[in-house]
Formats: C-alpha cells, sequence, structure tokens
C-alpha cells in the first residue's frame, strides 16, 4: 500500500505544480521584444493577462522608476470576449549595462524579473558611437535658486540634429544648443540642457523631457536624464521676500552731461548685469531714487535683455531714468544699495554704488561761462597762432640760411648767414661776434664751438680762418634749430 500511495503523490504534487505554473501564467505574461537595446531606444514590452476583473492600467510600475523612463500614460486594451487584456509598454534605459527590471505584483502573482543589457548608442548611417552625458549644478539647491542640467552628446557627426520638448514644469527653460568640435579625436561635442529654478522648498521630483537625435527626419533616439529629486532649502528666516538669489553688478551709473540746466529735463543711466534668476525676481532698482529739493525723478524705462547659456541665466537692464533740476547748486545723486543673496556661500550681500555728482545752473549763469569759456578759447587761440608764426618765421629763416651757407666761401658772406640766424632767434642784425654768440647759446650749446676769436682776426687782421669748419659748425646749428619748437 505505501509502495502505491508513492507514486499517486508524486503525480499529485506534479500535476499542482504544473496547474499552478499555468494559473500564475494566466495572470499576468511579460514578453520582451529585445535583450538587447541601445541607449536612447525603447525597450517595448507586452503585457497580457487572462483576469479582467482588476485593470492593468492600475499596475504598479514603481520598482522600475529609478531605471527606466515611461514617456506617456498606457492604456489597457481588452480583447472582443473581455477575457483576456493586453498592454504594451515604451520604456527608455537610463543608463548603459546589464538592466534588471524587478518583477511586477498583479493580483496574487508576481513576474519573474526581466534582464536587458543595455549597449552604447550608435549612428544608424555612420555605425559610430553616441556619447551621452550630463551633469547637474546641485541636487541641494536654495529656494529660487537656478539648477543648470548640462548634457553633453559626442558624436562623428558635424551637422547633428537635436530637438528638445517643451517641458511643462514651470520655471524650466530650455538651454541652447552649443557646437564644440574635439580636434584631437575628430569628434563633435555638442551641448544641450535645462536650467530650473524651484519657486518652493522642500522635495522636488521633476522628470525632464528627452533630447531627441534626429536623422534624416526622423528621430532615432531619446536620451533622458534621470528624475531629479531636488531638496529645495527655504530661504533664510531672516532674509526679505524682496532679495533676489543671484548676482547683481552694476557697470553704469552716470547722468548724461555733468551739469545740469533748471526746469530742463535731463537722464540718468543706469546698466545693470543680473545673473542666476527669473525675470520676475529682478527687484525694481529706480525705485530707491527719491525725488528732493535738488532733483525731480520720475518713472524710468528700461529695457531687457536675457541670455541663457551652459552659466546659467543673463540679464543686461538699461534703465533710463529722467529728472529734473529746481534749484541752482552742486548735487549728489543718490547712492544705490544693491542686495542679493549668494546661493554659493549662503550670505547676504551688500554692494553700494556711488551716485554721480552734478552742477546745475541756470540760463544766465551758463550765458556767462559760455562767454568765459568763449573768452578764454580765443586768448588760447591768439597765443598759438602767435606761436605758429613765430615758428614758421624761425623755420624760413633756418632754412634760407643752410640753403646759403654752402655758397658762402667768405668771412662777410659768413657774417650775413649768421645775421639771419639771429634775426631768427629775435635778436638784432647789427651784432659783434661774441653778442651773437652769447645769444645764441642760450638756444643752443653748439654755438661755443663758433670760433670768435678768430673770426674777429680774419675780419680786422686779416688772419687766416679754416671756413670749412665753421660751415659744418653752423650747419649743424640750423639743422638744429630750424625743427625746435621753443
Amino acid at each position: 500500500m505505501v509502495s502505491l500511495h508513492k507514486p499517486v503523490r508524486i503525480v499529485l504534487l506534479l500535476g499542482l505544480l504544473l496547474t499552478a505554473q499555468w494559473t500564475a501564467a494566466a495572470v499576468l505574461q511579460i514578453t520582451l521584444e529585445k535583450k538587447e537595446v541601445e541607449l536612447g531606444q525603447p525597450i517595448w514590452l507586452t503585457l497580457r493577462s487572462d483576469q479582467s476583473a482588476v485593470s492593468l492600467n492600475g499596475l504598479d510600475l514603481s520598482p522600475w522608476q529609478d531605471l527606466v523612463v515611461l514617456p506617456r500614460a498606457f492604456d489597457a486594451n481588452l480583447d472582443a470576449a473581455n477575457r483576456q487584456q493586453t498592454l504594451r509598454l515604451r520604456l527608455y534605459p537610463l543608463h548603459k549595462g546589464q538592466l534588471t527590471l524587478l518583477g511586477l505584483h498583479f493580483l496574487y502573482h508576481t513576474t519573474p524579473p526581466l534582464r536587458i543589457n543595455i549597449v552604447e548608442a550608435q549612428d544608424s548611417e555612420q555605425h559610430s558611437p553616441i556619447d551621452f552625458q550630463y551633469q547637474v549644478s546641485t541636487t541641494t539647491p536654495w529656494q529660487q535658486q537656478q539648477v543648470i542640467v548640462a548634457c553633453r552628446v559626442t558624436l562623428d557627426n558635424a551637422y547633428a540634429v537635436f530637438k528638445q520638448a517643451t517641458d511643462n514644469h514651470t520655471g524650466v527653460q530650455v538651454l541652447p544648443m552649443q557646437q564644440h568640435v574635439i580636434a584631437q579625436a575628430g569628434k563633435t561635442q555638442y551641448q544641450l540642457g535645462w536650467v530650473l529654478i524651484p519657486a518652493r522648498a522642500g522635495k522636488l521630483h521633476v522628470q525632464l523631457p528627452p533630447i531627441q537625435y534626429v536623422r534624416d527626419g526622423v528621430v532615432t533616439h531619446r536620451f533622458y536624464v534621470p528624475a531629479l529629486d531636488l531638496a529645495v532649502q527655504a530661504r533664510p528666516a531672516w532674509l526679505p521676500g524682496t532679495i533676489p538669489v543671484g548676482s547683481v553688478h552694476v557697470t553704469h551709473y552716470a547722468l548724461v552731461r555733468a551739469w545740469l540746466t533748471t526746469s530742463v529735463l535731463s537722464h540718468l543711466h543706469l546698466y545693470m548685469q543680473v545673473k542666476g534668476m527669473a525675470t520676475a525676481e529682478i527687484p525694481d532698482y529706480p525705485q530707491q531714487l527719491h525725488s528732493d529739493t535738488g532733483l525731480q525723478y520720475y518713472a524710468a524705462q528700461h529695457k531687457l535683455r536675457t541670455r541663457i547659456d551652459h552659466a546659467g541665466i543673463h540679464h543686461e537692464l538699461r534703465y533710463d531714468i529722467p529728472l529734473v533740476a529746481k534749484h541752482i547748486g552742486i548735487y549728489h545723486v543718490p547712492d544705490l544699495r544693491l542686495q542679493y543673496f549668494d546661493p554659493g556661500s549662503g550670505r547676504l550681500t551688500t554692494t553700494t554704488i556711488a551716485g554721480p555728482s552734478v552742477v546745475i545752473l541756470n540760463v544766465g549763469l551758463q550765458g556767462l561761462l559760455l562767454l568765459l569759456v568763449l573768452a578764454g578759447l580765443f586768448w588760447w587761440l591768439r597765443r598759438a597762432l602767435r606761436w605758429w608764426l613765430c615758428y614758421w618765421r624761425r623755420y624760413r629763416a633756418y632754412q634760407s640760411a643752410l640753403q646759403l651757407l654752402p655758397q658762402s666761401q667768405t668771412v662777410p658772406a659768413l657774417k650775413r648767414v649768421m645775421q639771419i640766424m639771429a634775426q631768427a632767434e629775435g635778436g638784432s642784425a647789427n651784432f659783434s661776434y661774441r653778442q651773437w654768440q652769447s645769444r645764441m647759446q642760450a638756444v643752443t650749446s653748439l654755438a661755443q664751438h663758433v670760433p670768435v676769436a678768430a673770426l674777429n682776426a680774419a675780419c680786422y687782421g686779416r688772419a687766416e680762418l679754416d671756413l670749412t669748419l665753421l660751415v659744418q659748425t653752423l650747419m649743424r646749428i640750423c639743422r638744429q634749430r630750424r625743427l625746435a619748437l621753443w
């Protein structure tokens, strides 16, 4: 009896196991289309179940959320007899390497895990690798601090086309694409990404849209950045809500003119560079200017230019502030006090920009000053003209002396040239040789080489004189003084 019961028990046990396996398979089956998938290409799964009491739409996919991205909502389809439901899933892997998707629990059954090999992305035409990298500036930002998600795609295609879908999250802006050629590797690197500014403190979960690689008008790869889990730090309790988070720098703060006329409209210019903050967070800095007894300020006009790159958000602000002077005098435009919260150091930074000083005049004083300026200008022009006439007269005299010296081979001829030189320096034509030398030494040291004693001896004692050496000395003096300014 024992020997007969044992085979029966074995058969019954095998039957129960086969029945349980068939029943489990009928509860939920997952079919994997490929076991090896490129990064950026989809993983296709087909889920089937003969249980229609509970819809597959409510299937819990949370065990996969850190490994893959499900880009859109899904709907299960029932067959005509409402007995079997089918669900088609398209998933995108987040990392290269061996991917293990844990089993899903449906009703009373848990599916076995799925193992997929994620390989490097390949260009479909050039058959060259596509390298995708990303970097997040910070995962613990302050409230209203910019977070930069910088992505880099490196491949052999120098004319690649990428698309970045718009995102529904408020405060997320797309970075414009930048292209950089890597000469050593013969590849091209494309920089893309996003900038987001969290408005509230606390935990923030953000799934960014993909970077789509387009080849011949077809999207071949979609690269996803893993969902960002940001721990946003609340602004310090002592920090007023009007203080922006970022940095502020003033490049120009000055009046159009250094003087103003009473009751005449003028303008004050304020140019600023603001980094790392949303447009709505930029304070209205001209509101710090309040009218007083000397100056009346009016509503400022401003121009805003915003630029986004891989360093974040940059604003260029230009304020044109109209103003009217009320009374004459010297006034000081109020200083600007700039405050911003530096997220890098976690401190409040305060900068004071000194305002310009201005002279305010009325029409009568301006007319008087204009007359004084014209008188000074006339005096200066008269002196300049006199100087020019003296310079030109001396230049022509020495030029004439230079032309006569080569033909002057007698003492009387040389004396005539020396007379021209003396008159060029404002002296008289009647002079002795010693008087000539004394006057010329006041303007040039070369005059001491003129042999005065020998000239007197040759003129009155009929002594011999080396005229060649004297002519050379006089020519050197003429060349030096011809272009002299004084």
